[in-house]
């Protein structure tokens, strides 16, 4: 295990998937937004749940966590399922959800320790950017040998020149700016202080290099996550106003809502050999 898995497992393992009267650490750092965002987010659940809409089978859960409520839903839609992640804790949350019901692994997505084209979908939700910079590209290899040709792997990202990430950073700089961020309940302390969490983030332009054995296609998943939100919507009914305007966006420009938000939906579809996929 190399310096970055250590650091993820340590993370999740005693703090990140902890429960705590204020919730996780998970929840506390990431997961609590204001109530003008949860409307929005039912889009963002609907998209992702059409993803695999028509498939069923086999699906591995690459690094499913604390399985929200969208992980399980989708892992109902198959007959078999694998939750494997780095996190002990994760992979025993897991198992509770799921009622034991499938395969649990102990593991990272450098070593999938599965045949070649064992599944016939794979989900991997907000891992890839949490795995060494020069090693990413080697877990989405895994994630794709594993599957089926003709299988889909979907992939949540996230992209560093996104629009509200350079928002939050250009506001921070203005003197003052502090004074102006949205008030989060007074959980954190409950959490405790969190260790550190290894993240690094490629272009959107690194995945056309899977673009030899899969077919390539990026959306918009969502606009931003809770530290711009903080910086950026500092009131209810801003960020009431604000993530309306993002929800036309996405259904209007969605090639721009890509190149803007900070959450890019990734689906890879493995070609079969001997035909072009798309």
């Amino acid at each position: 295990m190399n310096k970055p898995e250590e650091t993820v497992r340590n993370f999740y393992d005693t703090y990140g998937w902890v429960k705590k009267a204020g919730g996780s650490g998970e929840d506390v750092l990431f997961r609590r937004f204001s109530p003008a965002y949860y409307p929005y987010h039912e889009r963002v659940n609907e998209r992702t749940l059409a993803l695999f809409d028509g498939l069923d089978g086999s699906l591995l859960m690459a690094g499913g966590g604390d399985l929200p409520e969208t992980h399980v839903a989708i892992a109902r839609r198959f007959s078999q399922t694998t939750c494997l992640d780095i996190s002990t804790l994760a992979v025993e949350i897991a198992r509770q959800k799921l009622d034991g019901s499938g395969e649990f692994i102990v593991g990272s997505l450098l070593e999938i320790p599965k045949p070649d084209n064992s599944f016939d979908a794979a989900y991997c939700a907000h891992v890839i950017y949490h795995i060494d910079k020069d090693e990413q590209e080697r877990a989405v290899r895994e994630l794709i040998r594993v599957t089926i040709p003709g299988g889909r792997v979907a992939v949540i990202y996230a992209n560093p020149d996104s629009l509200p990430r350079r928002l939050a950073v250009a506001k921070e700089r203005l003197p003052g700016a502090r004074r102006f961020k949205r008030q989060q309940p007074a959980a954190n302390a409950e959490a405790g202080q969190p260790p550190p969490l290894y993240f690094f983030v490629h272009p959107l332009a690194w995945w056309t290099q899977f673009n030899d054995s899969c077919k390539v296609d990026i959306k918009p998943w969502d606009v931003m996550g809770k530290p711009a939100e903080e910086a950026l919507l500092v009131t209810d009914r801003i960020a009431s106003v604000a993530y309306r305007l993002c929800a036309w966006i996405e259904r209007r420009y969605p090639e721009r809502a890509v190149r803007w938000w900070e959450y890019p939906l990734i689906t890879l579809t493995k070609k079969v050999r001997g035909v072009r996929a798309g």
